[in-house]
């Protein structure tokens, strides 16, 4: 894919079984997996918090999420680090977890060979894209946002 003026620099995430899709400048980092520490909350896709730069942040298991989880962990998971819509909410940042090493992608609208878009807030994915075969996820992080504990 060549690259032009109007691709959008994105992070592709690989899941268990399929990947998502974020802008570049909405991950601040990827990081090592470790383990979680415990949250109040029975959501089985809030795997607990870890320590970011002197933060805590949830991590979120997003095919928990949607209902979508086939096959066991990557030895090879890591943590994205997203920044959320409400820089002023209680959690400012966001742990996605990744089964694998997330990589850049410059991404054309001539790409993409089919979209579906739901309504934002009405669920954890905002836009389906069909790009090079492969079915890529856009979350709606205004609704992963919203569905965190206050704390």
């Amino acid at each position: 894919m060549r690259q032009d003026d109007s691709d959008i620099r994105c992070m592709l995430i690989p899941l268990r079984s399929g990947r998502l899709l974020l802008p570049n400048a909405a991950v601040a980092e990827v990081i090592g997996y470790r383990q979680p520490d415990a949250m109040n909350s029975n959501a089985d896709w809030l795997q607990g918090k870890v320590s970011y730069h002197q933060r805590d942040i949830p991590v979120v298991d997003f095919e928990y999420l949607i209902g979508k989880v086939e096959g066991a962990a990557s030895i090879r998971q890591r943590i994205a680090v997203c920044y959320a819509p409400d820089p002023e909410a209680t959690w400012p940042l966001i742990g996605v977890v990744a089964q694998g090493i997330p990589r850049l992608l410059h991404l054309g609208c001539d790409a993409i060979e089919a979209a579906s878009e739901g309504r934002a807030g009405d669920g954890p994915v905002r836009i389906t894209l069909s790009v090079a075969g492969d079915k890529l996820l856009l979350p709606d992080l205004d609704y992963l946002q919203a569905q965190l504990p206050a704390s």
